[in-house]
Parts: structure tokens; C-alpha cells; sequence
């Protein structure tokens, strides 16, 4: 069953070099079970540190976290917590179908028990006939795949995305935008997902997250009201224009007007 996020008036401090840094401060999100949001803001405002709060890899200062009304912590050792780095982290010694179940081999589940089975998974993320490859033989999109087959292997009430598709090019990052919601749809969870793009946001989400430059805040929540399943001719509306205007501005709140309107805030 997927689960809902909120994020309770969040504090996060680091130590460095001698000096407390403020890089959350009071933020506040939520976002209901089975949704799909979406963190936006620029590089350095703490999108990917509240990320990993919220998959209880980093603790707040201050504040509180709630998964279903439970802490992250708990959701954790359940292991109902997928998440999805930048970078794939597959072990490159071991095949596409023995990444996806090293999750199992971890909590020491028998695949035959296993919440979702790895060939599957491998089928729905687009990786059939490609179970017995190593990492090196994938191209990234592929690799990516099976990363996220490997988070949704637990059948997670949550899964985290932190810009799994930034260094792609942007054809395969639209071609696996598309896929990935077909999946999320597929797989029942709620999803959070951290981008720089504004297209990808408005794209995938239904809730827009906006922060603020460090320290972080949610200076605008943004619904999005297009119907799914979402198709990438939905990105030559007047409705998606108008969408990503509004995330637009809320991301240049803080900036010159000359600033809001170049093409740069588009890009990964």
C-alpha cells in the first residue's frame, strides 16, 4: 500500500569546517499516498538532503518526518523505502537480475517470498532478454532500469527518485520519463522525485515542490492538473505552458525579471 509523505516543520543543520550551516529551514510538505511530486529548486538548496531525510538516511535537526504516519526509521528497516540515485550504483560484477535481487539476498528473503519477483520487475522496467548482462554491457537509460527494478523489488510504500535520468541525453531522459510513470502507475507507491528541470517536473507530478535558494524552504506548492496517463505531446499545451510558467516564476521569485525568463532554468 503506498503511503504518504509529510515533511513537519524540518530543520537540517550541518557541521562544517568549524561552522554551523543552515541548509533546511522549516520546511514544510506533504504529498497523499499513491501521488507523484516533485522537489524543485536551484543547485545547493537542500533538495537532495531532504530527500535523504525522508529515506532516513540523514536525520533532521529539528522537526519531523511522517511516512504513513510513522517515522522514516521504521519504514526503513520494513525496508517500504525505495531509492533511486543519480547515478545507477549497480554492482558491476553482478548481472541485471542479480542487482535486482540483491535486495532480497540483504534482508535475507527467499525470492520465492520476495514482495515482487525480480523477473518480473525486469519485465516491467523494459530489461526482458537482458537479465544475464553486466552493468558495462547497458547503456545508462538501461542501467537505470534496472535500478529502479531494484528499488521497487521490496514493493516499497515509497520510492525516491534524486535526478535518476540528470545524465542522460534529453530524448532518452523524455523516452524514460514516460516510462517511469507507466511504471509508478504499475507499481502502486507513492513517488518523490528531485529535479532541476522544470519540464520534468511539471511533467511527472502531480504536486510541484518550489524551494527557496539555501537555506531551503517550500516558498510554493504547485498543482498539477493534467490527466493521466501523461503523453509528451502534452508538453505543446497551453495548459502545460501555463503550468510551467507558474513553477517558473516561483523558482525566479528571488531573482531579476532577466533571470525568469532565460531558457537556462530548463535544463538538467
Amino acid at each position: 500500500m503506498p503511503a504518504s509523505i509529510a515533511v513537519l516543520d524540518v530543520i537540517k543543520r550541518f557541521r562544517m569546517r568549524g561552522t554551523d550551516v543552515l541548509a533546511l529551514d522549516h520546511v514544510r510538505l506533504k504529498l497523499d499516498a499513491g501521488c507523484f511530486g516533485a522537489i524543485i529548486g536551484p543547485s545547493g538548496c537542500g533538495k537532495s538532503t531532504l530527500l535523504r531525510m525522508v529515506a532516513d538516511l540523514f536525520e533532521p535537526t529539528d522537526g519531523r518526518i511522517d511516512i504513513g504516519g510513522a517515522p522514516p526509521s521504521r519504514l526503513r528497516r520494513e525496508h517500504a523505502i525505495g531509492f533511486v540515485f543519480q547515478s545507477p550504483t549497480l554492482l558491476p560484477w553482478r548481472t541485471v537480475i542479480d542487482n535486482v535481487r540483491l535486495p532480497l539476498r540483504i534482508a535475507g528473503i527467499a525470492e520465492a517470498d520476495a514482495p515482487r519477483k525480480p523477473a518480473d520487475l525486469i519485465g516491467l522496467v523494459g530489461l526482458k532478454g537482458f537479465e544475464n548482462a553486466l552493468p558495462g554491457q547497458l547503456s545508462g537509460g538501461m542501467q537505470q532500469r534496472a535500478a529502479i527494478a531494484r528499488a521497487l523489488v521490496m514493493n516499497p510504500q515509497v520510492l525516491l527518485l534524486d535526478e535518476p535520468f540528470g545524465a542522460l541525453d534529453e530524448i532518452t531522459r523524455q523516452r524514460l520519463n514516460t516510462e517511469l510513470l507507466r511504471i509508478w502507475a504499475e507499481s502502486g507507491t507513492t513517488a518523490l522525485l528531485v529535479t532541476h528541470s522544470i519540464a520534468e517536473a511539471v511533467f511527472m507530478a502531480d504536486r510541484v515542490f518550489v524551494m527557496s535558494p539555501r537555506p531551503g524552504r517550500i516558498e510554493t506548492t504547485i498543482e498539477v492538473d493534467l490527466p493521466r496517463p501523461r503523453s509528451l505531446g502534452m508538453m505543446n499545451t497551453t495548459a502545460f505552458h501555463a503550468i510551467e510558467g507558474a513553477v517558473r516564476e516561483a523558482l525566479f521569485a528571488h531573482e531579476s525579471p532577466d533571470a525568469a525568463t532565460s531558457g537556462g532554468a530548463d535544463r538538467p
